[in-house]
């Protein structure tokens, strides 16, 4: 299930990834405070069953801001009941208040996404995916360790967020991919680094292919790919089969 949600913006942070969050984590609130408390704090730690990409219409960037005229998210969750809390709370969040201005809701709607048949599935990324080795360390696509990390990450998220293994190993094939480096911060990271004010992650976007069992394949095509797809990474579209 995917939803996209627009909002009217003046401006944000350059490093606006955990904003969104925030926003996302406020409609769960708003919708249902026990299953909020399941998600958020019961589960603290744990993967989000989501994954979000971010586009901003008509920015320009002016120092440590972002200038820009709208915010569009949009969310892909392979749990129903997720995307209805969610859907439910961001309808009473018509508009938002945040450091940088209040958001006013413009749009809000359901997407459709594709159904997978094949073992073999191209996709491009909407927001970049995010693979780090066991050192914390970021891979490139045309490394043999990237192959085998993402493979890894691909299994862990449809072991813990659909509670089983999966039917067959998961493998991507690269096809075009570009690093992107992407900038972030939270408070948490502030207060324990004092000359450091941002995170960096390097990520890679583009398109590449993926195989694996058909209902494996649609699970990550729901749920987003790689590390921190609830923060804006991972969140993929479906181009073909074959």
């Amino acid at each position: 299930m995917r939803l996209s949600i627009t909002y009217t913006v003046s401006r944000i942070p350059v490093a606006y990834r955990f904003m969104v969050l925030s926003l996302i984590k406020e409609a769960l609130h708003q919708a249902d405070q026990g299953y909020y408390h399941t998600v958020y704090v019961e589960n603290k730690g744990k993967m989000k069953p989501f994954s979000t990409a971010v586009y901003l219409k008509n920015f320009t960037y002016h120092d440590n801001e972002i200038h820009l005229t709208s915010i569009t998210i949009n969310i892909t969750s392979a749990d129903m009941t997720f995307m209805l809390h969610l859907f439910n709370g961001l309808q009473r969040l018509a508009t938002y208040p945040t450091p940088y201005g209040i958001w006013e809701r413009s749009h809000i709607q359901m997407l459709q996404e594709a159904e997978i048949h094949s073992d073999h599935v191209q996709f491009s990324t909407l927001s970049p995916i995010l693979i780090e080795n066991k050192q914390g360390e970021p891979v490139h696509p045309h490394q043999i360790e990237y192959v085998q990390e993402f493979g890894y990450y691909a299994a862990l998220r449809i072991r813990e967020l659909a509670g089983r293994e999966p039917y067959r190993p998961i493998t991507i094939q690269p096809l075009n991919m570009k690093r992107v480096v992407i900038k972030e911060t939270n408070s948490t990271f502030r207060q324990l680094n004092t000359a450091q004010k941002q995170l960096h992650f390097t990520a890679y976007r583009g398109q590449f292919m993926l195989k694996g069992h058909p209902a494996d394949l649609q699970f990550l095509y729901q749920s987003g790919v790689g590390k921190r797809a609830s923060q804006s990474f991972g969140m993929l579209e479906y181009i073909r089969e074959g």
